[in-house]
Protein backbone atom coordinates (compact mmCIF):
# COMPACT_ATOMS: atom_id res chain seq x y z
CA UNK A 1 0.00 0.00 0.00
CA UNK A 2 1.14 3.44 -0.73
CA UNK A 3 0.35 6.58 1.00
CA UNK A 4 -0.72 9.19 -0.97
CA UNK A 5 1.15 12.16 -1.78
CA UNK A 6 -1.69 14.53 -0.17
CA UNK A 7 -3.81 13.08 2.16
CA UNK A 8 -5.63 15.90 2.73
CA UNK A 9 -7.27 15.96 -0.93
CA UNK A 10 -9.00 12.87 -2.51
CA UNK A 11 -8.81 11.41 -5.91
CA UNK A 12 -11.02 13.72 -7.42
CA UNK A 13 -9.36 16.77 -5.64
CA UNK A 14 -11.38 17.25 -3.07
CA UNK A 15 -11.14 18.45 0.42
CA UNK A 16 -10.56 15.50 3.23
CA UNK A 17 -10.65 15.25 6.94
CA UNK A 18 -7.90 13.10 7.75
CA UNK A 19 -7.72 10.85 10.83
CA UNK A 20 -5.22 10.06 12.71
CA UNK A 21 -3.74 8.12 16.27
CA UNK A 22 -0.95 8.66 18.66
CA UNK A 23 1.86 5.91 18.74
CA UNK A 24 2.98 7.20 22.46
CA UNK A 25 4.79 3.78 22.82
CA UNK A 26 6.91 4.05 20.26
CA UNK A 27 5.49 0.63 18.35
CA UNK A 28 6.29 -0.30 15.22
CA UNK A 29 4.03 -3.23 15.24
CA UNK A 30 0.75 -0.44 16.89
CA UNK A 31 1.77 1.89 13.99
CA UNK A 32 0.89 -0.78 12.04
CA UNK A 33 -2.02 -2.10 13.05
CA UNK A 34 -3.32 1.67 13.49
CA UNK A 35 -2.69 1.70 9.07
CA UNK A 36 -4.27 -1.36 8.81
CA UNK A 37 -7.30 -0.35 11.05
CA UNK A 38 -7.66 2.41 8.24
CA UNK A 39 -6.31 5.31 10.22
CA UNK A 40 -4.99 7.78 7.61
CA UNK A 41 -2.08 8.92 9.74
CA UNK A 42 0.05 7.80 12.46
CA UNK A 43 1.16 9.79 15.20
CA UNK A 44 4.97 9.52 16.44
CA UNK A 45 5.72 11.31 19.95
CA UNK A 46 8.68 12.89 20.58
CA UNK A 47 7.95 15.75 22.61
CA UNK A 48 6.27 13.96 25.43
CA UNK A 49 8.18 10.84 24.74
CA UNK A 50 11.40 9.31 24.98
CA UNK A 51 11.46 8.46 21.45
CA UNK A 52 14.60 9.11 19.93
CA UNK A 53 15.11 9.06 15.63
CA UNK A 54 16.31 5.18 14.97
CA UNK A 55 12.62 4.48 16.75
CA UNK A 56 10.82 7.16 14.39
CA UNK A 57 12.47 5.63 11.23
CA UNK A 58 10.90 2.54 12.42
CA UNK A 59 7.77 3.26 13.37
CA UNK A 60 7.17 5.60 9.93
CA UNK A 61 8.27 2.71 7.98
CA UNK A 62 5.52 0.61 9.81
CA UNK A 63 2.89 2.79 9.32
CA UNK A 64 4.23 3.28 5.10
CA UNK A 65 4.31 0.29 4.63
CA UNK A 66 0.40 -0.38 5.76
CA UNK A 67 -0.60 2.74 3.72
CA UNK A 68 -0.89 5.52 6.84
CA UNK A 69 1.37 9.34 6.53
CA UNK A 70 3.63 8.97 9.01
CA UNK A 71 3.41 12.14 11.35
CA UNK A 72 5.81 13.26 14.29
CA UNK A 73 5.61 15.95 16.77
CA UNK A 74 9.31 16.65 17.35
CA UNK A 75 10.38 18.19 20.69
CA UNK A 76 10.55 21.77 19.56
CA UNK A 77 11.44 23.94 16.21
CA UNK A 78 15.45 23.36 16.63
CA UNK A 79 16.56 22.36 12.88
CA UNK A 80 17.63 18.71 13.88
CA UNK A 81 14.86 18.30 15.15
CA UNK A 82 12.53 19.01 12.08
CA UNK A 83 15.44 18.08 9.37
CA UNK A 84 15.65 14.34 11.85
CA UNK A 85 11.84 13.81 12.08
CA UNK A 86 11.64 14.42 7.90
CA UNK A 87 14.90 12.19 7.39
CA UNK A 88 13.98 9.76 9.54
CA UNK A 89 10.52 9.45 7.55
CA UNK A 90 7.83 11.90 8.88
CA UNK A 91 5.65 12.91 6.18
CA UNK A 92 4.19 15.65 8.42
CA UNK A 93 5.86 17.53 11.35
CA UNK A 94 4.24 19.16 14.07
CA UNK A 95 5.94 21.71 15.87
CA UNK A 96 5.29 22.48 19.39
CA UNK A 97 5.05 25.77 21.18
CA UNK A 98 5.39 28.09 17.95
CA UNK A 99 4.90 31.23 19.19
CA UNK A 100 5.94 33.90 16.96
CA UNK A 101 5.80 34.35 13.34
CA UNK A 102 9.77 33.41 13.47
CA UNK A 103 9.72 30.56 14.64
CA UNK A 104 6.80 29.09 11.89
CA UNK A 105 8.78 31.07 9.46
CA UNK A 106 12.04 28.79 10.85
CA UNK A 107 9.82 25.49 10.50
CA UNK A 108 9.80 26.19 6.94
CA UNK A 109 13.32 27.01 6.08
CA UNK A 110 14.31 23.71 8.09
CA UNK A 111 11.69 21.33 6.32
CA UNK A 112 11.25 22.70 3.03
CA UNK A 113 13.91 22.39 -0.02
CA UNK A 114 14.49 25.64 -2.03
CA UNK A 115 12.50 27.33 -3.53
CA UNK A 116 10.24 27.57 -0.80
CA UNK A 117 13.02 26.51 2.61
CA UNK A 118 16.76 25.97 2.72
CA UNK A 119 16.73 22.32 3.54
CA UNK A 120 19.85 20.71 4.28
CA UNK A 121 20.14 18.31 1.05
CA UNK A 122 22.02 14.86 1.07
CA UNK A 123 20.35 12.35 -1.54
CA UNK A 124 21.44 9.14 -0.21
CA UNK A 125 18.32 9.77 2.62
CA UNK A 126 14.82 7.49 2.02
CA UNK A 127 13.45 11.18 2.23
CA UNK A 128 14.80 11.26 -1.13
CA UNK A 129 14.83 8.05 -2.82
CA UNK A 130 18.25 7.20 -1.84
CA UNK A 131 20.09 8.70 -4.52
CA UNK A 132 17.62 6.73 -7.30
CA UNK A 133 15.80 9.98 -8.81
CA UNK A 134 17.09 12.99 -10.27
CA UNK A 135 18.27 15.39 -7.45
CA UNK A 136 15.86 18.32 -8.61
CA UNK A 137 13.26 15.89 -9.09
CA UNK A 138 13.41 14.26 -5.77
CA UNK A 139 13.10 17.83 -4.18
CA UNK A 140 10.02 18.43 -6.27
CA UNK A 141 8.62 15.37 -4.92
CA UNK A 142 9.78 15.29 -1.00
CA UNK A 143 8.54 19.45 -0.56
CA UNK A 144 4.51 17.84 -1.75
CA UNK A 145 4.75 15.05 0.54
CA UNK A 146 6.19 17.21 3.36
CA UNK A 147 3.17 19.15 5.58
CA UNK A 148 3.96 21.44 8.24
CA UNK A 149 2.06 22.64 11.21
CA UNK A 150 3.32 25.11 13.56
CA UNK A 151 1.22 24.23 16.89
CA UNK A 152 -0.98 27.13 18.50
CA UNK A 153 -0.82 26.33 22.34
CA UNK A 154 -0.26 30.09 23.98
CA UNK A 155 -2.42 33.36 24.20
CA UNK A 156 0.51 34.55 22.41
CA UNK A 157 0.43 32.13 19.75
CA UNK A 158 -3.19 32.73 19.53
CA UNK A 159 -2.28 36.26 18.46
CA UNK A 160 0.30 35.55 15.58
CA UNK A 161 -2.07 32.97 13.86
CA UNK A 162 -3.09 35.15 11.00
CA UNK A 163 0.66 36.34 10.30
CA UNK A 164 1.93 32.69 10.43
CA UNK A 165 -0.75 31.65 8.35
CA UNK A 166 0.48 34.00 5.60
CA UNK A 167 3.84 32.01 5.40
CA UNK A 168 4.64 30.47 2.01
CA UNK A 169 4.89 26.70 2.78
CA UNK A 170 3.45 25.94 5.75
CA UNK A 171 0.61 23.87 5.71
CA UNK A 172 -1.37 25.26 8.33
CA UNK A 173 -1.47 25.35 12.22
CA UNK A 174 -2.76 22.61 14.80
CA UNK A 175 -3.93 23.69 17.83
CA UNK A 176 -2.88 22.41 21.42
CA UNK A 177 -5.52 22.75 23.96
CA UNK A 178 -4.22 21.43 26.79
CA UNK A 179 -1.48 24.01 27.22
CA UNK A 180 -3.58 26.39 25.55
CA UNK A 181 -5.90 26.33 28.45
CA UNK A 182 -2.62 26.36 30.68
CA UNK A 183 -2.23 29.66 29.32
CA UNK A 184 -6.10 30.69 29.97
CA UNK A 185 -5.14 30.10 33.74
CA UNK A 186 -8.13 27.21 32.99
CA UNK A 187 -5.36 24.29 33.26
CA UNK A 188 -7.19 20.82 32.05
CA UNK A 189 -10.74 22.68 31.11
CA UNK A 190 -10.40 21.97 27.43
CA UNK A 191 -14.27 21.69 27.59
CA UNK A 192 -14.41 24.93 28.76
CA UNK A 193 -17.07 27.38 26.58
CA UNK A 194 -13.86 29.99 26.59
CA UNK A 195 -10.92 27.28 25.92
CA UNK A 196 -13.11 26.19 22.76
CA UNK A 197 -14.27 29.41 21.53
CA UNK A 198 -10.51 30.46 21.05
CA UNK A 199 -9.91 27.21 19.47
CA UNK A 200 -12.32 27.11 17.12
CA UNK A 201 -12.02 31.00 16.14
CA UNK A 202 -8.34 29.87 15.16
CA UNK A 203 -9.58 26.87 13.24
CA UNK A 204 -11.96 29.18 11.33
CA UNK A 205 -8.94 32.06 10.88
CA UNK A 206 -6.70 28.88 9.43
CA UNK A 207 -9.43 28.17 6.81
CA UNK A 208 -10.20 31.59 5.95
CA UNK A 209 -6.28 31.99 5.09
CA UNK A 210 -6.49 28.90 3.06
CA UNK A 211 -4.50 27.13 5.72
CA UNK A 212 -5.23 23.41 7.47
CA UNK A 213 -6.05 23.32 10.62
CA UNK A 214 -5.82 20.54 12.89
CA UNK A 215 -5.84 18.81 16.62
CA UNK A 216 -5.56 16.65 18.83
CA UNK A 217 -7.91 15.87 21.61
CA UNK A 218 -10.32 13.29 22.96
CA UNK A 219 -13.99 12.73 22.79
CA UNK A 220 -15.93 15.57 23.99
CA UNK A 221 -17.60 19.03 23.19
CA UNK A 222 -14.01 20.26 21.78
CA UNK A 223 -14.11 17.37 19.59
CA UNK A 224 -17.37 18.36 18.24
CA UNK A 225 -16.69 22.27 17.66
CA UNK A 226 -13.57 21.74 16.31
CA UNK A 227 -15.63 18.94 13.30
CA UNK A 228 -18.20 21.95 12.90
CA UNK A 229 -15.02 24.05 12.13
CA UNK A 230 -14.00 22.30 9.24
CA UNK A 231 -10.83 20.99 10.92
CA UNK A 232 -8.64 18.70 8.30
CA UNK A 233 -6.70 16.88 10.58
CA UNK A 234 -7.68 15.38 13.54
CA UNK A 235 -5.85 13.17 16.02
CA UNK A 236 -8.40 11.72 19.06
CA UNK A 237 -7.03 7.82 19.87
CA UNK A 238 -3.76 6.55 21.10
CA UNK A 239 -2.48 3.64 22.47
CA UNK A 240 -1.49 4.80 25.63
CA UNK A 241 -4.86 7.01 26.09
CA UNK A 242 -6.91 4.37 24.60
CA UNK A 243 -5.00 1.47 27.14
CA UNK A 244 -5.56 3.56 30.06
CA UNK A 245 -9.15 3.81 29.99
CA UNK A 246 -9.91 0.02 28.70
CA UNK A 247 -6.89 -1.56 31.63
CA UNK A 248 -8.26 -0.69 34.81
CA UNK A 249 -11.75 -2.41 33.65
CA UNK A 250 -10.30 -5.56 32.42
CA UNK A 251 -8.31 -5.78 36.25
CA UNK A 252 -11.79 -5.42 37.59
CA UNK A 253 -12.88 -8.15 35.54
CA UNK A 254 -10.68 -10.54 37.13
CA UNK A 255 -11.44 -11.79 40.56
CA UNK A 256 -8.56 -11.47 43.19
CA UNK A 257 -7.78 -14.95 45.04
Amino acid sequence: MTAPDNPFIDDQGNPRRVRGVGVNSGSPAIASLAAQVGFDVVWVEMEHAATHLERVDAVCLAAEFDGAVPLTRVPDGRRHHVLGALEAGARIVVVPMTNTVEQARLIVEFGKYPPVGLRGFNSKTRNLGFGLTKPLEAQARANRRCHLFAQIETLEAVENVDAMCRIEGLAGIFMGPADLSVSMGMTGQVNDPKVITVVVDCLKRAKAAGKLSGIMVGPGPLLDATFEAGAELVVCAGDLMNLAAVWPKELEAIPAL
